[in-house]
């Protein structure tokens, strides 16, 4: 990746000015899929001393800036007591530790990568995104934003309400993408079901979280495979990640009603 300048704001707010006035500019908040760009870039705005890598719990919630590391979420006591485990769970086979050392919460999420193990987990928590201008928003909602205006991921916000939490994956081989991943949460006596790698980005099986309500796990992984929509890539095809969703999906939700 040629870059021809390299700067490193020391604030969210710097950052933000940066990108506006460079339409060319690319944001780094961690840089782990971007150094294997065969582009250039004119100006690369890298958010390492925006200090943005603090992880708190505020006002009853989980608070990761947005340069938390995979690592971080492996090792940190807060982020395991507060997740019931479920984003050190996530993360804890991607790639190997030198790569979970360099990417980052704010950089998956920003980039909205379908294959992206911890935006279903995060899905599932019911966590919402703090952008720089955008303000605070619900990470499905910001999800699903078809346009998304240039702005600058501040922090994740993580309800810490959690009772149970179960996380299932299936994957060729055990530290490659997921052929499809599964995130199941009780949160604040509310069921959460989450399923991503379909293979686009993270959605809700909402029709899943309502049999869940009812107490029925198979029921919703049945809701799951039906109403989520999947697609064939070199891993998998539609149908196979439709049947693959029925049982991981069960198999959470037997875990989290227990």
């Amino acid at each position: 990746m040629a870059v021809k300048a390299y700067l490193r704001p020391k604030s969210p707010s710097e950052a933000l000015a940066l990108i506006e006035g460079d339409e060319r500019a690319a944001l780094i908040g961690g840089g782990a899929y971007l150094r294997l760009a065969s582009r250039g870039y004119e100006t690369a705005v890298d958010l390492c001393d925006a200090g943005l890598d603090r992880v708190r719990v505020e006002d009853g919630a989980l608070r990761l800036g947005a340069m938390v590391t995979y690592r971080r979420l492996e090792t940190d006591l807060v982020v395991r007591d507060c997740s019931g485990g479920l984003l050190g769970r996530c993360v804890e086979n991607i790639v190997g530790v030198q790569v979970r050392n360099i990417v980052t919460v704010g950089g998956t999420v920003a980039g909205r990568y379908a294959f992206a193990n911890l935006t279903t987990a995060l899905l599932a928590l019911g966590a919402d995104v703090v952008l720089a201008r955008g303000g605070r928003k619900p990470l499905e909602q910001f999800l699903a934003d078809k346009a998304p205006a240039r702005d600058v991921l501040v922090e994740v916000v993580v309800p810490t309400a959690v009772r149970r939490s179960a996380w299932r994956d299936l994957t060729r081989v055990r530290s490659d993408f997921a052929v499809l991943n599964v995130a199941a949460v009780d949160v604040g006596g509310e069921v959460r079901v989450a399923v991503g790698a379909r293979p686009g980005v993270a959605r809700l099986a909402r029709g899943a979280m309502q049999a869940a309500a009812a107490g029925d796990a198979r029921g919703a992984g049945e809701a799951a495979a039906a109403e989520l929509d999947f697609g064939d890539d070199l891993r998998a095809s539609a149908d196979y990640r439709r049947r693959v969703c029925g049982a991981l999906v069960t198999r959470a939700l037997e875990e989290v009603l227990a």
